[in-house]
């Protein structure tokens, strides 16, 4: 066992930590030892209604706009999409701005391949300015949506039709 320092909230803090072996699946049958930490924002929420998802092949933080979109549908009952068909990408933060995210290129063709009508592109690092230009290059048929907050795409989908 040692001590280590951490810094949570502003504070820093002292915690005794143990020494785990590593399981051997994991270290390719070799014994590994070392510690575990991770990071994490995640929070457990009871809500009514219940939410439902049914989800493959979705995972990490650029999937954030688009769950906490159908979270909020589902909360409040609304049917923002009306019949659309709408992708987008993009983290979201406990603020509810919209972060930058890798690969947005791909990410426009493969919507416009599966013939997305909307794509929410975050505002940071430039990344709607070049899911607008990867849209123009392909000829594709979305449109690319800028957003910079989870607010901005629920107002574009509450006004538009």
């Amino acid at each position: 066992m040692f001590h280590l320092t951490i810094k949570r909230d502003g504070k820093v803090k002292q915690v005794a930590v143990k020494i785990g072996k590593f399981p051997k699946k994991l270290t390719g049958g070799k014994t590994k030892y070392g510690i575990g930490i991770t990071q994490s924002n995640q929070a457990n929420v009871i809500v009514h209604p219940p939410l439902s998802f049914n989800i493959k092949n979705i995972g990490g933080p650029s999937a954030g706009l688009m769950m906490t979109l159908e979270i909020y549908d589902q909360l409040t009952r609304q049917d923002l999409a009306k019949g659309r068909q709408i992708a987008g990408t993009g983290t979201m933060e406990m603020d509810g701005s919209v972060g930058p995210i890798g690969g947005i290129d791909e990410k426009v063709v493969g919507a416009n391949a599966s013939g997305a009508d909307i794509f929410f592109a975050p505002t940071a690092d430039h990344e709607a300015e070049n899911a607008e230009k990867t849209a123009k290059a392909i000829g594709a048929h979305l449109k690319i949506v800028p957003v910079s907050t989870f607010d901005d795409a629920v107002n574009y989908l509450k006004r538009t039709k």
